[in-house]
């Protein structure tokens, strides 16, 4: 690239400084087209007066005579080892003026933009507060309702429960009514059984007593009859015999036939009146599982 400016040279040492893109420091120089910068830059071509003038006006501390002639520094400070022209620093000075006279139009271009967005969003934040107080308050609203329904609908459901229990109780010790007059009942009947069972055996007991008393009687008659008759024979030897021997013998066999008469009678009580014999059941209960079973 032989055929380079050295304002070009100059502009791309500069544009280095800066970090920027070819397209952003266009947009920073307010130049519309990019190509116009990327032919100077890096075609080499000579800056035109009025593109240098947008690139000064938006880097006032760019030195105009140091791009166009390369005399004095790139930078513009208040002293300089190599002294500016006048009109250098009358076009930087215009450029910083015009710079900050613009930097301050945007200032409060941005500050009305900013208070019309902050005024945008406080509208926005009355409104969306508005929105969920009336949103809360519904939301409260419907608490309140679902509440109370709840609480009412829980309230008839405890007087049903409440009625039921007391009915179920109701039943239940009615119940229990019944049952304890069928027990007394059935405890009466039974007793009165157990009485009757009773009167009809001991009847029975008496009669078979009765009985075998009296044929017991019958027996002790009879058994005197006979000893009776063997008294009168041993009497009736003794007064033929008339002897001592024959008296002994008399009275000893008189009270070997009282002992043995007193012995046959007793163990023929004894037999005849076990009250296993006369009644084998007598005094048993019934075997009955069930009271209420019993006919």
């Amino acid at each position: 690239m032989e055929n380079i400016s050295p304002q070009s040279k100059r502009l791309k040492e500069f544009v280095n400084l800066t970090g920027y893109s070819l397209n952003e420091f266009a947009k920073q120089c307010g130049i519309a087209s990019v190509r116009t910068i990327a032919k100077i830059i890096t075609e080499g071509a000579t800056p035109t007066s009025k593109v240098l003038d947008k690139i000064i006006t938006r880097f006032p501390q760019l030195n105009h005579d140091w791009v166009v002639l390369g005399y004095g520094e790139m930078i513009v400070k208040g002293l300089q080892t190599q002294e500016t022209s006048i009109n250098s620093l009358e076009k930087s000075s215009e450029s910083s003026y015009q710079y900050i006279i613009q930097a301050l139009r945007d200032h409060d271009f941005a500050l009305n933009e900013l208070s019309k967005a902050v005024e945008k969003a406080n509208d926005k934040v009355d409104v969306t507060a508005q929105l969920v107080e009336k949103t809360s308050e519904q939301y409260l609203k419907e608490q309140k309702e679902r509440a109370q329904d709840f609480l009412e609908k829980n309230d008839l459901r405890s007087m049903a429960q409440e009625k039921y229990v007391t009915v179920e109780l109701e039943g239940i010790r009615n119940e229990a009514k019944r049952v304890e007059i069928e027990n007394r009942a059935l405890i009466e009947r039974l007793d009165h059984e157990r009485k009757e069972r009773n009167q009809e055996n001991f009847d029975k007991l008496s009669n078979k007593v009765r009985q075998h008393l009296e044929d017991s009687r019958k027996m002790f008659l009879q058994l005197i009859k006979e000893e009776k008759k063997d008294v009168i024979e041993a009497l009736s030897n003794i007064i033929h015999d008339r002897n001592e021997e024959s008296t002994k013998r008399l009275i000893q066999q008189m009270n070997d036939n009282a002992v043995k008469q007193t012995d046959f009678a007793i163990k023929r009580l004894l037999e005849k009146f076990s009250l296993k014999k006369l009644i084998p059941n007598l005094g048993l209960p019934d075997k009955v599982s069930n009271p209420k079973h019993q006919k």
